[in-house]
């Protein structure tokens, strides 16, 4: 069996949370991905892929200088500094030419703690890039969190995660 392709993330991905509260929601984006995936756009359903993410969770941004002070305090950001995602299976691809549909399966590694999620994700994949879009619900007390108070207004525990790869194989990278 040969290699599967190899994309690298680039710097366009990012991570975006969404905390609901019953006056005002809350969108953090965090913007520093890095990782690979390896696949073969042609053999996808056959073979699956690969994947591993990681996501610096000191660099993010909660739209204010408060909630970016407040999250970093309560999250204990600098002691947790990177999260990862390890994808574990693919199913229910449907493809399109070079578009799909997916459900991918994995493990979210943070804060010592490891939760199962299911991402419903839909995008591109061609043998130069990867441009993909998932999301999923998490309860972020299985990460050993509280949802915190802004003032007055206190966020949900389950927040929608969505998170954007763009990558580009390694032979299609530009010096």
């Amino acid at each position: 069996m040969t290699a599967k392709p190899s994309y690298l993330v680039t710097g366009a991905s990012r991570l975006t949370v969404k905390a609901r509260s019953s006056l005002h929601d809350t969108v953090t984006i965090w913007d520093k991905v890095e990782g690979t995936i390896e696949v073969d756009p042609a053999r996808l359903e056959a073979d699956g892929a690969t994947a591993t993410f990681r996501v610096d969770m000191t660099r993010f941004d909660a739209g204010d200088f408060i909630k970016n002070r407040k999250l970093k305090k309560d999250f204990e950001l600098d002691a947790h500094p990177t999260a990862s995602f390890e994808l574990t299976g693919l199913r229910d691809v449907v493809r399109d030419g070079d578009r799909l549909r997916a459900s991918a399966d994995g493990v979210l590694r943070w804060r010592g703690r490891e939760v199962k999620v299911v991402v419903a994700g839909s995008g591109t994949l061609t043998g130069d890039s990867i441009d993909v879009t998932g999301r999923f619900d998490l309860d972020i007390r299985t990460l050993g969190l509280k949802a915190p108070r802004f003032l007055m207004f206190k966020m949900s525990d389950e927040v929608t995660v969505e998170v954007t790869l763009v990558a580009v194989g390694r032979d299609s990278r530009r010096p």
